[in-house]
């Protein structure tokens, strides 16, 4: 096999680095209208507008309910860890019973609630 040199024009000129530049350009207009579709060049198939915001619309929405389930976990453990102290200073084997164990089974309480509660 001879190595022969091909010139950046070829390259350029068409095949497969002009796919690969066409669908990076799709790729990019892609994530900008993902991050907002109101402004930015919109794909051009109904199909895939509509898929890409529904796409959004779910990322948005599950960021949000981890955030919800963060927020109840972190209240949880700070609870469970000023409760324990609490209890455990005036009874020490009431605060295993009443408050649960440390900060990461508070956590896992306030997780459970958020849950039970939420769906």
């Amino acid at each position: 096999m001879s190595a022969t040199a091909i010139s950046p024009d070829a390259l350029a000129s068409g095949g497969k680095g002009q796919r690969e530049t066409t669908a990076l350009a799709k790729a990019k207009n892609t994530i900008q209208y993902m991050i907002d579709p109101k402004t930015g060049a919109q794909p051009t198939r109904l199909r895939t507008r509509a898929f890409l915001r529904s796409f959004r619309y779910i990322l948005i929405f599950a960021f949000w309910r981890l955030v919800r389930y963060a927020k109840y976990a972190a209240v949880g453990a700070v609870v469970a860890a000023i409760g324990s102290t609490a209890i455990g200073s005036v009874v020490s084997g009431a605060a295993f019973v009443i408050a649960p164990t440390g900060i990461l089974g508070g956590a896992g309480i306030g997780i459970m609630w958020a849950v039970a509660k939420f769906g």
